[in-house]
């Protein structure tokens, strides 16, 4: 377990922190602390009372922060589980056995302290050391308060069980602990970030499929006035977009760029071109581009290098180049010669066949759908489907980044994410998923149905991990000369009842 520490000047607080470390009823030999030194003026020292294994580790020059030391110290560090502590905290002797054990039932699990705030306590390590050998640390701190939204939220989504896509918001980086192997599967606290950092790492953190835990055993207090920076949750830069309460859709990172620059989509959809024609493909990817969903990014996926250059008009490649000169200034649509396995770091991964084609408000209905049902994944087939396999699949990111991660060799992924977050399956009518390469057989099929079920949208639903789909009647010609027959005899059978009541 190695502890990291970002801290810069204030020795004192930071002696209290790691007295509370040192009285730790987790293993000493089995306790890594990294003090961060984060450009302090004069530089740290240690306090004669630390835990064991203690050391202080200058922040390189370039770059400085509470992002900056926490990436610094997870890196410097070689522990299985990192957790982070903030300088000022003072924590019970039992925290560090709280918090770990939950690494020990699941390698996804984020174990989350309970954050809480107090205006004052002890001022002498020897002190807070004998409360807690006496366990009235806890009497002696009274009077405390947390974050106010972290304790709606817990408590509205008992415990975390029934968290929607908000359920991030959770996360308090100045007391949480979680395996290695999950912190680099997210891609680590980001050093560019300061103000921010918490809620920047716990989104993509919560997209990887972390499983969070709020665990009130391992209480962590802060020794001081409590700043509108450190109360805050999260912090104003994504409060326009990420805190709405009654948001329909998770855009927790709407509008920030990712590693590579570009904005956080909501949906990343995936096509699948190679060997389909010109039009085909303009047809599907112009749908996904017009729809009333308007977040969202396209992946082409083909041989883009074989098909670029050289050749001549009559290269079986010439429509692979005209589809990329069609969408190379579009900046939603990216090539891509292997398809994503997840849409990380976007809450969704739209597959779609090139030979289906969405309606205007079929996307939007797919991750409303996502959202009532808490489902990871939806799937929508056409009810005439020409062929096996016909349809698409919304996954999301989190039930699909874990599942890759915890399941066995040849099990369907499909099984996996249903025994996560449940499975959903829709029956989609003409106006929701249209055959671009058949359009008019699959509408000659769409008119044999009765009128009343001939509805705009989905039809057909179930979620959950035991999936069903309510049966479709199909009105056939055979089925119109039988109830034509039968009209005619009950017309019959009424006329003779009729005269046999005449006198």
């Amino acid at each position: 377990m190695s502890v990291v520490i970002p801290a810069r000047g204030e020795p004192e607080r930071l002696a209290l922190t790691l007295a509370a470390l040192a009285g730790q009823t987790y293993p000493a030999r089995l306790l890594d602390v990294v003090v961060v030194d984060d450009h302090s003026s004069p530089p740290l020292t240690l306090p004669s009372l630390r835990p064991a294994r203690c050391r202080v580790e200058r922040a390189p020059a370039i770059g400085r922060g509470a992002g900056h030391a926490r990436a610094y110290g997870a890196h410097v560090t070689s522990g299985e589980i990192i957790c982070w502590l903030d300088p000022d905290m003072v924590v019970g002797p039992r925290f560090i056995e709280a918090l770990v054990r939950w690494q020990h039932v699941h390698a996804e699990c984020v174990s989350l302290g309970r954050v809480l705030f107090c205006s004052r306590g002890p001022e002498d390590p020897t002190t807070l050391t004998g409360l807690a050998r006496s366990g009235s640390l806890s009497s002696a701190l009274g009077g405390c308060h947390g974050h106010a939204g972290v304790t709606r939220l817990v408590e509205q989504s008992y415990e975390l069980r029934d968290a929607d896509h908000l359920g991030f918001q959770a996360y308090v980086g100045s007391a949480a602990a979680l395996r290695r192997s999950l912190y680099e599967a997210a891609g680590g606290v980001d050093p560019a970030l300061d103000l921010g950092q918490d809620t920047e790492f716990a989104y993509r953190l919560w997209q990887a499929g972390g499983l969070f835990l709020p665990e009130y055993a391992a209480p962590a207090w802060h020794i001081g006035p409590a700043t509108p920076a450190r109360t805050r949750l999260p912090s104003s830069r994504f409060q326009s977009t990420a805190l709405a309460p009654l948001m329909p859709h998770p855009r927790s990172l709407r509008g920030r760029p990712d590693a590579d620059g570009r904005r956080v989509p909501l949906v990343r959809a995936v096509v699948d071109v190679s060997g389909a024609p010109y039009e085909t493909v303009s047809g599907c990817v112009d749908r996904l581009l017009d729809g009333t969903e308007q977040d969202i990014a396209v992946t082409l996926v083909a041989d883009w290098d074989g098909g670029v250059y050289g050749g001549t008009p009559a290269d079986p490649r010439l429509e692979l180049r005209l589809i990329q000169a069609r969408y190379l200034s579009e900046p939603r649509v990216s090539f891509s010669a292997v398809a994503p396995r997840t849409g990380f770091p976007s809450p969704y991964l739209l597959q779609v066949p090139v030979a289906w084609g969405l309606g205007r408000d079929t996307l939007a209905r797919l991750v409303a759908r996502a959202e009532r049902a808490r489902a990871g994944l939806v799937e929508m087939a056409p009810e005439c489907a020409p062929t096996r396999g016909a349809g698409v699949r919304l996954w999301r990111t989190r039930a699909l980044t874990r599942a890759l991660r915890v399941r066995t060799e040849g099990e369907s992924l499909a099984d996996v994410v249903s025994e996560v977050h449940g499975r959903y399956r829709m029956h989609a009518g003409h106006e929701c998923l249209k055959d671009l390469i058949a359009p008019r057989a699959t509408v000659a099929r769409a008119r044999t149905r009765r009128p009343s079920d001939r509805r705009s949208g989905a039809v057909a639903v179930a979620s959950g991990g035991n999936t069903a789909v309510e049966p479709r009647w199909e009105v056939s010609q055979t089925g119109k000369r039988q109830g034509a027959v039968r009209r005619l005899v009950g017309c019959l059978g009424r006329g003779l009842a009729r005269c046999r009541r005449r006198p």
